[in-house]
């Protein structure tokens, strides 16, 4: 009907279950995204592993051999890390 606005809905609040396996990647000493965020999505996606780099600052990928090996491993054979790994920063 001319006139009539429709009503915006938003999508249902949380975070819907992974089908395929996801790879999230946290630092103990992260100031922008605590840890505890991390373990709370990997927790939340039911389908993820948390890889977990021993450290300070904000990104992992490029501060750590291991997580750079685990990262490239996954996204490019397929290779999900042992739940638990813990990388140490380089």
């Amino acid at each position: 009907m001319p006139g009539l606005r429709r009503r915006a809905t938003r999508p249902a609040p949380g975070v819907p279950t992974a089908a395929a396996p996801i790879v999230v990647v946290g630092t103990t000493g992260d100031p922008a995204t605590p840890y505890a965020w991390a373990e709370k999505l990997t927790a939340e996606l039911g389908n993820a592993v948390l890889l977990t780099r021993d450290g300070e600052r904000h990104t992992a990928y490029g501060a750590s051999k291991c997580v750079h090996a685990s990262v490239d491993a996954f996204l490019l054979d397929g290779t999900v890390p042992t739940s638990g790994t813990h990388c140490p920063t380089d």
